[in-house]
């Protein structure tokens, strides 16, 4: 693409028009991602993964986290295939190893189960309490809601659900015992679990090893972000005895003290209290809890249930009650001035305190991580011992298209319908390319909320069904001819989309300024002389990123930036490449590009730098989106397999794009009829092997000539066209 610079820097459009702040030259060292080659790939890895397994295999215990080693291979690499495949080795040379391997989904632990026993592993797919059984008759657990509510309270859920023994051997068993889906499945001699990765964040493991293997990111599930009201943490403690009035008394004047500091604007360690004070208000929070349930495996659904919801409402308040206090003497203790893991939140005419902390990683077994965006200080915050690091990046196999002078925010693709449509004729673009070629399939990617919005334009209504069952038929249901699919969880690992020809990303995740601080005050907030570089709001008391100059990766090698929003604190811009860079990566990776035998085409539809994503062209909006003609041309070809371009012609076929005949006349009159589509950009040539033009003229009254475009659907071409048309007087072929 030819791009002409003002010289301002500012880029202009094929017409010389300006474009907006988009893509400009630059004197920053652009990225140069050091790719390995296919050919090197396989033993690349084969030798990360084995010096993983002896790092990991000679750990001794450690006082300074989980012994840890990351490989940061790019998706499709073929790093979890090898993981497996070395795990098959180890078993036949009788090497002892017991591997619980985490996915993200059930599906995929399923999928990677299956594959391992292929492999020769007795391996087994662990599913939680609340999955459904494989027959699909119910929850594994015929307690789930119960159990799920006791697990949140910190209460043992065996002990108290399953199977109890007393010290005199008397034994409590569920009435579900014997029968239980979700306790048989660990009555087999499967050595090597696989389960999904929140398993990695509860108390109590299902399964014993001697190593676990990580696939895919899961720092997220271990930030703890909860609200307190500041009414409630003012208000009496419900369970304190009267002999400890003056303890609660104390102890409400602390909390009021508290609130006032942090409505005020001041820190709450400037009140008159020290480290061991605020501790002991911890500890009386838990001195004012409810009595613990009596819970019993035997007892009924009903009497667990009531037991329950005494307990529920007063320990979700104590143990938040209590994390304040700790949050405070943490930061007294280190000496702080002020705390970055609480602050006070405004809705309405409402205070809450925001407590920002992270869990503790309650695994000790040596852990190797396979995420190739694995960040080494996310991972230590956390609790890991990172020994080792191992990076493997493959080119993609694609041609890169980015959008270089619109950012696509969330707001402008759900408030704007017209932008919506214009995407909307750019993905037909895509499957009718895809038609004419490879026929595999378009994927087109947007956060959720953009998903749904495309779905409900084209008709689709979601009254009466849960989130889970929208997104399951969103993900089952082809929209404009493509596969839908969003950032996150579900864009993990998946081969679902891998044969497909062409990926299209509109927009990208960008987390609000106060949700990315939000996290990095829950992984590193309080640490000693490192405080954080958080934004301060403006005169308007809005919170703004600020931009920086991003370079982009350009295949060429030439030097081309863009500003981009960046957060000025290093450890929060961690975790923004985390949620928008990389997501957008990981979604586009689901074309599995590196692997594929042709080159498959990506188009970027955010102006912001994705690394390791070579950019071929920088394109503006302008030229990304369809002339008028060509959205009416592909919309009449995909719809029925041709379309007349004649007013009338072009009215019928695409009255999304020409609601009336004059609308089009209008428009033919100013304009020149042609297509880029219709022809290879790579090599100039006519895509003629399905596309046709043609002249003809209908057998009706006053008909004239006029020419046509078809899609070649068998043999006889004219046969086809007399099938949309009906009988025509003259039909002869026109070469492009």
């Amino acid at each position: 693409m030819n791009m002409n610079f003002s010289s301002t820097g500012v880029l202009r459009d094929g017409s010389g028009r300006f474009t907006g702040q988009g893509a400009f030259d630059t004197d920053l060292p652009t990225p140069k991602t050091k790719f390995t080659t296919l050919t090197e790939v396989d033993g690349d890895l084969r030798e990360a993964l084995e010096g993983a397994d002896e790092v990991l295999a000679s750990c001794a215990e450690t006082t300074c986290g989980v012994a840890t080693v990351v490989c940061r291979a790019s998706p499709g690499a073929g790093k979890s295939r090898l993981a497996r495949l070395l795990m098959a080795e180890k078993a036949r040379r009788d090497e002892e190893c017991r591997v619980s391997f985490h996915l993200p989904t059930l599906d995929l632990a399923e999928e990677a189960a299956n594959e391992a026993r292929d492999l020769g592993l007795k391996a087994q797919a662990i599913r939680g309490r609340s999955a459904k059984r494989p027959d699909g008759s119910g929850t594994m657990c015929a307690k789930v809601d119960l159990v799920e509510r006791a697990s949140r309270l910190g209460i043992g859920v065996r002990d108290s659900f399953c199977r109890r023994v007393d010290e005199d051997g008397n034994e409590q068993r569920c009435l579900h015992f014997s029968h239980c889906a979700y306790l048989q499945q660990f009555r087999t001699e499967a050595e090597h679990a696989f389960l999904a990765t929140n398993y990695l964040s509860l108390p109590d493991p299902v399964e014993k090893c001697d190593l676990r293997i990580v696939d895919e990111t899961f720092w997220q599930q271990f930030l703890s972000i909860r609200d307190v009201s500041t009414v409630a943490f003012i208000e009496p403690r419900t369970f304190f005895p009267r002999s400890m009035a003056s303890d609660h008394a104390g102890l409400l004047d602390a909390a009021k003290q508290v609130v006032a500091a942090l409505i005020d604007g001041s820190s709450p360690l400037s009140l008159p209290f020290t480290s061991e004070d605020y501790s002991k208000f911890s500890a009386l929070e838990w001195q004012g809890k409810a009595p613990d349930p009596d819970l019993a495996p035997d007892q009924s659904g009903v009497l667990q249930d009531h037991l329950l919801k005494h307990a529920e409402f007063c320990f979700r308040q104590v143990s938040k009650f209590s994390a304040i206090w700790s949050v405070l003497a943490d930061a007294k203790e280190a000496g702080l001035s002020e705390t970055e893991r609480l602050r006070l939140r405004t809705d309405g005419d409402r205070h809450f305190i925001r407590i920002l902390r992270r869990k503790e990683l309650l695994h000790s077994e040596p852990m190797l991580v396979l995420d190739a965006d694995a960040d080494d200080d996310i991972l230590s915050a956390l609790g890991c011992d990172v020994r080792a690091k191992h990076e493997v990046a493959l080119r993609p196999n694609a041609k890169i298209t980015q959008l270089h002078d619109r950012r696509m925010t969330n707001g402008s693709l759900l408030t704007k319908p017209g932008i919506r449509e214009t995407w909307r004729q750019i993905i037909a673009r895509e499957v009718l390319i895809d038609k004419l070629g490879q026929g595999s399939g378009v994927l087109v990617g947007a956060t959720r909320k953009v998903v749904r919005a495309f779905f409900k334009d084209a008709g689709h209504s979601f009254d009466g069904m849960t989130e889970e069952q929208v997104s399951e038929f969103m993900l089952e249901t082809k929209l404009h001819g493509a596969q839908w699919l969003w950032f996150g969880g579900r864009a993990l690992g998946s081969n679902r989309y891998k044969d497909c020809s062409s990926v299209v990303v509109m927009g990208r995740e960008e987390l609000p300024v106060t949700a990315l601080e939000d996290q990095a005050r829950a992984l590193w907030g309080d640490t000693p002389g490192k405080p954080l570089e958080l934004i301060e709001p403006d005169e308007t008391g809005m919170l703004r990123m600020p931009t920086a100059t991003v370079p982009y990766e350009m295949t060429n090698g030439s030097a081309k930036a863009v500003q981009a929003p960046c957060h000025p604190d290093q450890r929060v811009r961690r975790l923004q490449l985390q949620s928008r860079e990389f997501s957008t990566r990981q979604l586009i990776e689901r074309l599995r590009l590196a692997r594929s035998s042709y080159p498959k085409r990506v188009i970027i539809g955010c102006n912001i730098p994705i690394p390791g994503m070579p950019v071929d062209d920088l394109i503006s909006w302008q030229e990304l989106s369809p002339r008028r003609i060509e959205a009416a041309a592909i919309d009449g070809l995909l719809g029925s397999g041709g379309v007349r371009l004649s007013p009338d012609g072009l009215a019928k076929a695409a009255p999304n794009v020409f609601p009336t005949q004059e609308a089009a006349r209008t428009y033919l009159k100013r304009n020149e009829v042609r297509f880029s589509f219709a022809c290879d950009s790579d090599n100039g040539k006519f895509l003629g092997d399905r596309l046709q033009f043609a002249s003809l003229r209908r057998n009706v009254r006053h008909a004239r000539r006029e020419s046509a475009l078809l899609l070649r659907l068998s043999g006889d071409i004219r046969g086809d066209a007399e099938r949309l048309w009906g009988d025509l007087k003259t039909f002869e072929l026109v070469k492009c």
